[in-house]
């Protein structure tokens, strides 16, 4: 599946003004961002604004850790559940690409132990598919807690990828497939698999090999080795027992999947995500190679239910003046985000570990829209 594409050089820089940016408004994100500094809301963060296929905003704000390193440009983050558009959506899409895998592929075609939704007033069969786990729509659990798994299986030696994939293949469904629209880890974890049993490599070996490679994403991995996580920004409250620094906070991820898991478990840096941001804005292709084919990258952004923001891989967010109707996001439990602004031809990267402040999720919640807010505000053409 390897593309033969050379790997490509970095993002080209440029200034905001080439692009229809205001710089001196742009002023304001280092004020906002040191404010929540203040406040506690995390120790640092790095933002970066792309355009046009160029990156022409990126700056480190603040710590990498309580009280220690500056932030730098190139830190490593935990992305979280940015692993799910970022690795996973796209590996899948690849897939449905090349005639692999169908978005209305019922997902015990695949995975012959899932339990399909049976209506338990008409005895009715409601099969799930591969398009309702990348939508959200499954009615699986949104996820299951550590302590949950091992109640469930007494006798398991260790909680392992066999133990996650039969608790989700067995698990109680909450609702009909499509009725429901419920952010869920258990749907992407259950996607990770299906790319491993479509093309018979690992998650990770996959992404690495048909989409970080080619783009050369070069920072960007899961399960980082230790030159690595030396540059990572830790999760872990810095007041706590246990220090998170290049292993992957999520607890499903790294305590059952082994740090490579469909929901959580990448690593990247801002420049990387801009990397793939740009592809995403330029239909699928960046810089002469072709990741995605632009029906695909559609496909991404469609919401296949109109009751719901979720779309294939993102959620659309509501009106939100004055960001444009075509503006798509996805959050990170970790602190990270990543904006498109389709309309506009521009991307938004908010990387931080607020997680390491142990402070309130809403706060960040602030920080993002107040960022999104002045990068567009800033906007002259």
């Amino acid at each position: 599946f390897e593309d033969e594409a050379a790997t490509t050089t970095t993002i080209v820089r440029d200034t905001p003004e080439s692009v229809g940016i205001d710089s001196r408004h742009l002023a304001n994100i280092e004020t906002t961002v040191e404010r929540h500094i203040a406040m506690g809301t995390t120790e640092g963060a790095v933002v970066a604004i792309v355009r046009s296929d160029k990156l022409v905003y990126l700056e480190a704000f603040g710590n990498i850790e309580h009280e220690g390193e500056v932030m730098r440009f190139d830190t490593r983050f935990d992305l979280a559940s940015l692993t799910k558009p970022v690795a996973t959506a796209t590996s899948v899409m690849q897939l449905v690409e090349r005639g692999m895998l169908r978005l209305d592929e019922h997902v015990s075609d695949i995975i012959p132990e899932f339990k399909d939704y049976v209506d338990p007033e008409t005895d009715e069969t409601r099969y799930v598919t591969v398009g309702h786990l990348m939508s959200h729509t499954s009615g699986l659990r949104p996820y299951v807690a550590l302590e949950r798994l091992r109640e469930d299986y007494p006798t398991a030696k260790h909680l392992d990828k066999s133990v996650m994939l039969d608790y989700i293949a067995h698990s109680e469904r909450l609702d009909a497939p499509d009725s429901v629209c419920r952010y869920s880890c258990l749907n992407y974890i259950l996607l990770g698999e299906i790319v491993e049993r479509r093309t018979g490599f690992p998650l990770d070996v996959y992404a690495e090999t048909n989409i970080f490679q080619p783009l050369g994403m070069d920072n960007t991995c899961f399960t980082p080795d230790e030159e690595y996580r030396a540059l990572c920004a830790p999760t872990s409250p810095w007041d706590g027992e246990m220090e998170l620094r290049g292993v992957v906070h999520d607890p499903l991820a790294r305590e059952v999947m082994g740090g490579v898991s469909g929901n959580a478990g990448l690593f990247s840096t801002a420049e990387d995500l801009a990397i793939y941001a740009a592809m995403l804005l330029n239909g699928g292709e960046w810089n002469g190679v072709k990741i995605l084919t632009p029906t695909s990258v559609e496909v991404l952004f469609s919401r296949p239910n109109e009751a719901y923001m979720r779309t294939m891989a993102w959620e659309q967010l509501e009106a939100e003046y004055p960001t444009s109707v075509a503006t798509y996001n996805h959050n990170g439990a970790t602190g990270t985000n990543i904006v498109i602004d389709r309309e506009r031809d521009m991307a938004i990267i908010i990387l931080t570990n607020r997680t390491h402040a142990n402070n309130k999720a809403g706060d960040i919640t602030d920080l993002r829209s107040s960022i999104r807010a002045i990068v567009t505000y800033a906007l002259t053409e």
